[in-house]
């Protein structure tokens, strides 16, 4: 009868032996994660699970007889900031000693079929009966997906920053930025350097008769033409509402004046407001203020320049409609 109890309490075991076996290879071979056991001695793999062939390509026993080391492009270590690390040799130490209770940290790494992936390895110290560090257990997962959707939000963070949303052009501290740059840069080559800044005169009564939608619509108009009639070189930036800035390099007042000119000739009230279902009585038109650096004036700045060319903009208002101030060729 105690033979048989201990036969039967020992196939129990057994059987418990093989549903727990059964259980580590359904989660070692279909998880996601790579499990996987660190040797710091000889930085290689003591054990790996085997769904590292669907993460790097390789298998479990391939990878064990490598140096994770040469897979790895770039390293971040979260604790660090995610600042990219240059050499390993300090962090390597510190993880040896035992001094890092949790290793966090995404690798850029090339998989055997050369592609390249964004994984994730979090890892603790793995330590032997005496007490003294081995090496470290943890998993890897790929995270190239997340990588690139938080590269995607930083992209419209920046973006948001530097651009004007309504009409894709840039904004005020985009322009102040890249003033700034071509004034350092004019002291150097005294290229000449124009400013131009154009107001919309009726953007209030625009709203005012029709609403905020077609007074959007206006501002976009305008910014796409001044896309289409000046150069590519020049800089245009939305800088209030209704008002717009082209920083010009290398282009005399009298150049940028003809280009102002040019844009006025495009801006027509029946054709920006052609598509409206109400009256077309209401008009649109453009007040333009220009200013530019003088010959040999190394002590001109953005702030100088912009307020320069914003009293002319004053000036150009009270001429009337569709006026210009600023660049014209004064006959002698």
């Amino acid at each position: 009868m105690l033979k048989s109890t201990l036969i039967s309490k020992a196939f129990s075991k057994l059987s418990n032996i093989d549903c727990l076996r059964a259980e580590i290879e359904l989660l070692t071979n279909c998880s996601s994660d790579t499990a996987y056991r660190l040797r710091y001695d000889t930085m290689q793999y003591d054990y790996i699970s085997p769904a590292v062939i669907n993460l790097l390509g390789y298998s479990a026993s391939e990878l064990m007889q490598m140096n994770l080391r040469t897979l790895i492009i770039e390293t971040r270590i979260v604790s660090n900031g995610m600042k990219t690390v240059d050499s390993y040799d300090s962090l390597e130490e510190s993880r040896k000693r035992g001094e890092v209770q949790k290793w966090q940290a995404d690798y850029l790494m090339q998989t055997k079929d050369g592609r390249k992936i964004w994984v994730s390895d979090i890892s603790h110290p793995w330590f032997g009966k005496n007490g003294a560090i081995i090496g470290s257990t943890g998993s890897l997962r790929d995270i190239t997906e997340r990588i690139a959707a938080e590269e995607r939000i930083r992209n419209e963070f920046h973006r948001q920053d530097y651009t004007d949303e309504l009409t894709g052009l840039a904004n005020w501290r985009t322009l102040h930025i890249r003033l700034e740059e071509e004034i350092r840069r004019r002291k150097r080559t005294q290229q000449e350097l124009s400013l131009m800044i154009l107001s919309i005169n009726e953007l209030d009564e625009i709203r005012d008769a029709y609403d905020q939608k077609m007074a959007d619509e206006i501002i976009v108009i305008i910014a796409k033409l001044a896309r289409k009639h000046l150069r590519e070189v020049d800089i245009i930036a939305r800088t209030a509402p209704g008002n717009f800035a082209v920083m010009m390099p290398e282009t005399p007042v009298e150049c940028a004046h003809i280009a102002a000119r040019r844009l006025l000739k495009a801006v027509t009230a029946p054709s920006l407001l052609a598509h409206a279902a109400e009256s077309k009585s209401k008009s649109c038109t453009l007040s333009i203020g220009i200013a530019g650096s003088k010959p040999g004036d190394n002590t001109l700045d953005a702030s100088a320049l912009y307020q320069q060319a914003d009293a002319q903009l004053y000036i150009a208002r009270h001429k009337g409609k569709n006026q210009i101030a600023g660049g014209e060729i004064v006959e002698e």
